[in-house]
């Protein structure tokens, strides 16, 4: 497929309104999200905070997410549409265009709660050490229900079970995602990887809000992991790190031991969903 465009960067217009704080990039990740995506577009468009720069990368949609985009043409900053290799390869493409201080990555199936950037701005400015900000999430069941999931910044879990941060209600610095590609050869751990990198690294560089800064649908490709990919995964994610073989095999045992539990929960999420 080709490589189509749009939006006001390409027409000469600058980001932001030239506020007096920090231009905040907002990138959205999007494959087949007409179901969906207009909700996380209304949620970047109406925050309180309007020195944003947002961008939209497709993988090739086929659904009618493009026409989408096309209404809100004169609103989005860019959108690019083309052939990628995955999430985190849209991802990194995504964090390439960006010409903001700090980023906000909210997939197509989430959204941001009105006033998230705002809040991300005042905390920064009050931790100039930061350069990782992250909060709590709101998930959404399909049947209505919703409740809160508090990030644990746990280094047990991180190293050895799942991504226990929100990854939607993250928000870097520009000048560290260059220098910290997603990677593009994970499945569907690469947060996980980037995450548990940047903590073994150094964990103040982290800041915790402990608010709802953004809200999640429940059912996504994170939610359903194969046991036997999360264990390939979390091996290469221990290989890559170098953190040896002990931790290798601890991360495998505490993931094999606590998928049932996982699963098990996860099937009754799903069958209280119905009802």
């Amino acid at each position: 497929m080709n490589r189509h465009e749009g939006g006001k960067r390409t027409r000469g217009v600058a980001p932001g309104r030239g506020g007096p704080g920090p231009l905040v990039s907002i990138v959205t990740v999007v494959f087949n999200g007409a179901a969906t995506i207009e909700r996380t577009i209304r949620s970047v468009l109406e925050q309180e905070w309007t020195d944003i720069e947002y961008i939209v990368v497709d993988g090739g949609s086929t659904d009618g997410t493009l026409d989408i985009l096309a209404r809100y043409e004169d609103r989005i900053d860019l959108w690019v549409s083309g052939k990628d290799e995955g999430i985190y390869d849209a991802m990194n493409k995504g964090v390439a265009l960006c010409t903001g201080e700090w980023i906000g990555l909210i997939n197509a199936d989430d959204w941001y709660a009105a006033d998230a950037v705002s809040r991300v701005v005042a905390a920064v400015a009050s931790v100039p050490t930061a350069n990782i900000v992250h909060g709590d999430i709101d998930i959404h069941y399909p049947n209505g229900a919703s409740k809160r999931k508090h990030a644990r910044l746990s280094n047990f879990l991180l190293r050895y079970w799942e991504m226990v941060l929100n990854h939607p209600t993250f928000f870097v610095r520009r000048s560290y995602y260059t220098t910290h590609p997603f990677d593009i050869t994970m499945r569907v751990g690469g947060d996980h990887k980037w995450t548990l990198q940047a903590h073994l690294e150094d964990p103040t560089q982290f800041h915790y809000i402990p608010e709802v800064i953004a809200h999640f649908s429940a059912g996504g490709a994170s939610m359903t992991i194969p046991l036997k990919r999360s264990l390939n995964e979390g091996r290469k994610m221990s290989d890559d790190l170098g953190l040896g073989p002990w931790h290798r095999f601890l991360g495998s045992l505490v993931r094999t031991v606590l998928f049932v539990p996982q699963y098990l929960k996860l099937m009754y999420n799903r069958a209280m969903a119905r009802h």
